[in-house]
């Protein structure tokens, strides 16, 4: 994950260091990245003094404040409280995330601790349009969306999602050309003015997801990209429906502006 600019500057927000501890209830056991959210510590968890860690730790995303822009090992933190002697707290490197900043996340097939954020268990038959997916929730959620299959005989093919009903089924705008099978692997791109997404376990990306209940993470989704060999980054758009793309990449920016630290921190 990076920063792309701040919507009010229109510049990349300056990082600085802060005091980092890679967990929320005790010294560091668990490697972060750099790239990864932040979050400032709950308000109400400050029996090990208050301090800026993992945006995944409890409470997960709130207070939302940067990125870290450096990787933390396992036991390079401490908390504040620590004994003499057993360690000292440190400071490591964040760029602000403020309400008006525009963040950019890939959809990534792995994640830095090697966990696989693929999709599977979609379902369709060759040419055609009609597609059988996890049973997502809601009705039109996924209009705007995209799914990129990885492997099988639709390896490589990109295909725009024009609608989708409130259990399995999903509406192509072009017909697959070969079938899907379960255990084919894809990515779902979801709608550039998506509001909840499935950050991966490193939270530095985003985990492929099209089930609603899964999507927990809060933001303000503004553009989906693709970048891919021969193919400069660019936007999603309809012209590219129905390609075979080889090794494409696809990304999201959006805002965080809820529960964020700077701007509306939550106290509970």
């Amino acid at each position: 994950m990076r920063i792309i600019r701040d919507m009010c500057s229109g510049i990349v927000p300056a990082p600085f260091d802060v005091i980092y501890n890679t967990n929320c209830d005790g010294s560091g056991t668990t490697a972060r990245y750099k790239g990864s959210l932040v979050k400032a510590q709950d308000h109400t968890d400050e029996d090990l003094g208050r301090f800026f860690t993992h945006a995944g730790e409890t409470t997960a995303m709130e207070n939302v404040c940067g990125i870290l822009e450096e990787d933390v090992a396992v036991s390079a933190t401490y908390v504040l409280n620590v004994a003499s002697g057993s360690g000292n707290w440190v400071r490591k490197m964040m760029s602000p995330v403020l309400p008006s900043t525009i963040l950019e996340a890939e959809y990534m097939q792995t994640d830095e601790a090697g966990a696989d954020n693929r999709d599977t268990a979609y379902v369709g038959a060759a040419a055609a349009t009609s597609l059988t997916i996890p049973s997502c929730g809601t009705a039109d959620i996924l209009i705007g969306g995209w799914i990129y299959f990885l492997t099988g005989s639709n390896a490589n093919y990109l295909h725009y999602i024009r609608d989708n009903n409130n259990t399995t089924g999903a509406t192509l705008r072009t017909a697959l050309v070969n079938a899907v099978a379960t255990g084919d692997y894809c990515l779902v791109i979801l709608p550039p003015l998506a509001i909840f997404v499935d950050f991966n376990a490193t939270y530095t990306g985003i985990k492929s997801e099209c089930v609603e209940a899964s999507t927990t993470d809060e933001i303000c989704g503004i553009e989906t990209f693709i970048s891919a060999p021969g193919i400069a980054k660019r936007k999603l758009a309809q012209d590219l429906d129905g390609l075979k793309i080889s090794n494409a990449r696809f990304f999201h920016q959006f805002t965080v502006p809820y529960e964020n630290y700077w701007c509306s921190p939550n106290r509970a």
